[in-house]
């Protein structure tokens, strides 16, 4: 019997309950002071008090301000200040509702509803707050009573400095306007009920489930699949610009939402709880990109309060300022913005390395027992294969191990599986990553110094013009980092030089792609050293030297190349 996302889910379960009692005792707060403050305000129309929600709103994010300074997490502050706009609106909507005028005839229920990221409960300082109210009239036309309650929210809203994106419908225009556009059906999809007429708001979420989600799963998924292609490319196409977009960035918090949409349209939960087990997501993969997603909305806050505006591009001259903020200190030879740097990119890699393996795994076809209960709307792709290795076989130019235990109790296959990607020039399978993630604790100090894999690894790094795609497929499962560990210490390093356009270990990997190219290249200034290169018998230690020419940067040395060459010897003996 498989306990393994049992136990990850009642774990989560247990963190999930201690943070919702530190939430509980923050609104407790926020509700005695709202009482005390706002309670007056019932009986008169919003906008004739508006100093005093003003007032309140300037005390409460005082006070969200104090523990974001003191270090409280990303998740948490963006929960706290989602709470505070919910009383407020609370205490809007029913102060609108009582002074609204009657109408003539009954103008019917009304719901207000949070949409987005204000639905999801995850607000940064300068966050949109987009809202829609919910009503059951035709669409020709609302009462006066509704437009007018729709106005004194609005107003106050925009009176208090809030950017508001709103709408007023009837479930029948919302089910509409849903299934017309994927970003007005994603914005719904995480839509939570604040006021009003609570049946209205519950009949609306089994409508949208019924006849928005139902039978368009396929459609949906399809299209996140091409948003998120079209947003990397917008966006960089990598995780290691200087001056990344913290929101819509590769690895950034746009991933992690977009992994959770997908999820939803077919189990019905926004929480990668779903996705651990054996099948798609492991307990160690899910650590980190929680910590990734918290560290990133936590990241997005400060940059909120240091520029006074929502802006989600970290530029290069805000590094440092950000930095201090976030309290980094000098070490080890790195500035402040450089070990910020080096947390964001390694948040980020871990976020993108993920999400892109499920994503392709969704898109395969990738079948188990639990995953095709999940996504069985998805095409069950299964064309032939073909054995290779042993162990292995190929199937869409992609290496697949043929059981899921095999690097467990054979670690040294994981090595042979780099050697055969090499040599068939083949990719790395979605499954075949994930298990090699996932068996990163069998590389140990006996394996690396263990004859197989040693012998295998020289092998790859003597086939010249063939080496560097090799060492990053091992890199984007951190094996490579893994398995000789002077490299690990490079990667995500910053490097605030002028020569240094990339992260140390992209840097690395970079000139080892350079390498690979003379043996191809025709530009007459390279020629001479095409030939030397042709002419070299075994390549292996000059693409290990290489490899390993700026491992001493990672320790802080001046000059790094003599701590370097000391890594180099100990690797090489």
């Amino acid at each position: 019997m498989d306990l393994s996302a049992d136990v990850a889910v009642c774990k989560a379960a247990v963190r999930n309950r201690q943070s919702k009692i530190v939430a509980s005792r923050h609104l407790e707060q926020v509700l005695a002071h709202a009482e005390n403050q706002l309670a007056a305000t019932g009986a008169r129309r919003p906008t004739e008090v508006l100093p005093l929600y003003k007032k309140f709103l300037k005390v409460e994010e005082h006070r969200l301000r104090l523990k974001h300074q003191a270090g409280h997490g990303g998740r948490e502050i963006c929960a706290h200040r989602a709470d505070l706009v919910d009383v407020l609106l609370r205490y809007v909507f029913g102060a609108a509702s009582t002074t609204t005028r009657p109408a003539e005839a009954s103008s019917g229920p009304l719901a207000l509803i949070a949409l987005g990221g204000y639905g999801r409960g995850e607000l940064n300082p300068f966050s949109d707050i987009d809202v829609m109210l919910l009503h059951r009239q035709g669409a020709k036309k609302i009462s006066p009573q509704i437009e007018e309650m729709v106005e004194q929210v609005l107003y106050l809203l925009w009176d208090s400095g809030f950017k508001v994106g709103h709408s007023t419908r009837s479930i029948k225009e919302a089910i509409a306007q849903a299934n017309r556009d994927m970003l007005t059906k994603t914005a719904m999809l995480e839509s939570r009920f604040l006021a009003g007429d609570a049946e209205l708001a519950r009949e609306f979420r089994e409508q949208f489930r019924s006849k928005c989600v139902q039978g368009h799963e396929r459609e949906y998924v399809e299209m996140r699949m091409q948003d998120q292609v079209a947003r990397h490319k917008k966006f960089g196409d990598s995780v290691y610009l200087q001056e990344p977009h913290v929101k819509s960035g590769c690895g950034g918090l746009r991933d992690y939402q977009n992994l959770l949409w997908m999820t939803y349209f077919k189990e019905g939960s926004l929480s990668t709880n779903q996705l651990v087990g054996k099948d798609w997501l492991s307990e160690t993969d899910q650590r980190r990109i929680e910590r990734a997603y918290d560290f990133l909305l936590r990241l997005r806050t400060d940059l909120h309060y240091a520029t006074g505006r929502a802006t989600d591009i970290l530029h290069l001259n805000l590094q440092e300022q950000i930095a201090q903020r976030l309290n980094y200190s000098l070490g080890n030879g790195q500035l402040r913005s450089e070990a910020l740097m080096r947390d964001y990119f390694e948040h980020t890699r871990n976020i993108f390395r993920v999400t892109e393996r499920i994503t392709a795994q969704f898109v395969s076809g990738h079948v188990t027992s639990r995953t095709r209960s999940l996504f069985s709307f998805l095409p069950l792709i299964r064309p032939d294969k073909t054995p290779v290795g042993g162990s292995f076989f190929i199937r869409n130019k992609q290496l697949h191990p043929d059981r899921r235990d095999l690097f467990r109790k054979d670690p040294e296959q994981m090595m042979r599986a780099f050697q055969l990607i090499q040599e068939y020039v083949l990719d790395l399978s979605p499954e075949g990553a994930d298990l090699v993630s996932r068996s990163l604790e069998q590389v140990t100090r006996t394996y690396q110094y263990a004859r197989g894999p040693r012998e295998i690894f020289r092998a790859i790094l003597s086939r010249k013009g063939e080496v560097g795609r090799v060492l990053r497929a091992m890199h984007r499962v951190d094996f490579l980092g893994r398995y000789i560990p002077e490299f690990g210490q490079l990667t995500c390093l910053v490097q605030h030089e002028f020569l240094h356009r990339y992260t140390a270990d992209e840097h690395t990997l970079v000139c080892i792609d350079k390498l690979d190219a003379v043996l191809e290249t025709d530009d007459p200034k390279l020629m001479a050293y095409r030939k030397i290169f042709e002419q070299l018998d075994d390549p292996f230690v000059l693409y290990l030297a290489l490899l390993l020419h700026d491992t001493g940067k990672a320790v802080g040395a001046r000059p790094h190349s003599e701590a370097s060459a000391l890594f180099a010897q100990r690797v090489a003996t």
